[in-house]
C-alpha cells in the first residue's frame, strides 16, 4: 500500500506538520505501507540535522523506509529533498492507494 503524505505547513514550525512525519515515519517502519512525502512550503536543506531530537528521528527513519521525499518549491532543492512540480504531485496522488493532507 502507497500512502501520499502532503504536508503544508514546515515541521520545524508547524505542530501538525511535525506530527505528519511522526505519522509517516511510524508507519514506514511498520512496513506495511510505504509513506511519501510531499511538503508544499519546505525546501530546507537542514531538515535532516534540525536541532530537534525528534525531527531528525523521523527524518533518519524516513530517509531508511519513504517512497521519497519531494518539494513543491520552485527553487532547487537541497539536501535531502527532491523538487517536484504540480504535474508530477498529481502523478504521486494517482500512485497513492490514500493521500492525507496535513
Amino acid at each position: 500500500m502507497n500512502a501520499l503524505f502532503i504536508i503544508d505547513g514546515l515541521p520545524l514550525e508547524d505542530c501538525r506538520a511535525k506530527e505528519a512525519l511522526r505519522i509517516a515515519a511510524g508507519i514506514g517502519v511498520w512496513g506495511k505501507v510505504k509513506a511519501t512525502l510531499c511538503f508544499a512550503q519546505a525546501n530546507d536543506p537542514a531538515l535532516g540535522q534540525a536541532q530537534d531530537e525528534e525531527l531528525r528521528r523521523y527524518i533518519s527513519l524516513l530517509r531508511e523506509t519513504a517512497g521519497g521525499l519531494f518539494t513543491l518549491v520552485s527553487e532547487k532543492p537541497e539536501g535531502i529533498l527532491r523538487h517536484t512540480d504540480e504535474t508530477g504531485l498529481a502523478k504521486l496522488i494517482d500512485k497513492a492507494d490514500t493521500v492525507l493532507r496535513f
